[in-house]
């Protein structure tokens, strides 16, 4: 019970924080596609950024998110709501052709079994086709947010290029995001072992990601609170 609602007040949160939204939306960006599966859409946070593509689907097991997501589909007609998880969605439910991108951000952590769930994720791709991840990084990290988000894991570079191989697609790009932040999670999991993430944290890091943002197109940290990783079906 306090995983689900640790949950519920982080998606919550995270539609207040407007910047961080929009800065990971234009880190996908380049890779989108005309038709898009977004997995995990929560209460589309991230899918209100999504609706210029042609196409946008999106998985998301829990009835309230289902919810607030129909309330966008009602003015979307683009957008398409699956309750389901990516474990268990029908493909017929999806374009027969398959979609050109995969969007699954803050997801994967969540599911114990990661291999079967991005086999899953790469099957609906079209030849060429894109998974975007974005996964929590540096599992030293790890701590009491992190349990009580459910998080069962935090992802390595490494991890993520055995993925691929596993699932028998390239990995093309893998880079680490938000340098500051990973430091005070680190801090708020491991050393303060807060349960929820703070509302004035969240939102006093919020005003800095145009700075923060700006500050890694120069320069590429070499370690970070996320991982960003484009993988391309063969």
């Amino acid at each position: 019970m306090e995983t689900a609602n640790s949950l519920v007040h982080s998606l919550d949160l995270l539609a207040d924080t407007y910047n961080y939204n929009h800065w990971v939306y234009s880190l996908l960006r380049p890779y989108i596609g005309d038709r898009v599966l977004e997995v995990g859409a929560g209460i589309g946070n991230l899918t209100r950024f999504l609706l210029q593509c042609e196409r946008v689907v999106c998985l998301e097991p829990d009835r309230n998110n289902i919810a607030a997501l129909n309330q966008l589909a009602q003015v979307h007609l683009n957008l398409k709501i699956i309750g389901a998880t990516v474990e268990t969605f029908s493909r017929r439910q999806l374009p027969s052709s398959g979609v050109d991108t995969v969007i699954c951000v803050n997801v994967l952590e969540h599911i114990e079994d990661d291999t079967y769930a991005t086999r899953r994720m790469v099957s609906t791709l079209r030849k060429e086709g894109r998974l975007l991840l974005y996964v929590p990084a540096c599992q030293w990290a790890y701590g009491v947010l992190d349990a009580s988000l459910g998080h069962l894991r935090r992802y390595s570079k490494q991890r993520l290029y055995e993925l691929a191989r596993e699932v028998g697609v390239r990995l093309v790009m893998c880079r680490y995001i938000n340098f500051v932040g990973l430091f005070g999670w680190w801090w708020t999991s491991r050393i303060s072992k807060e349960t929820y993430i703070d509302p004035q944290k969240a939102r006093f890091l919020d005003r800095l990601v145009p700075f923060l943002s700006a500050s890694e197109r120069l320069v590429k940290p070499i370690v970070g609170q996320s991982l960003l990783a484009i993988l391309v079906k063969g």
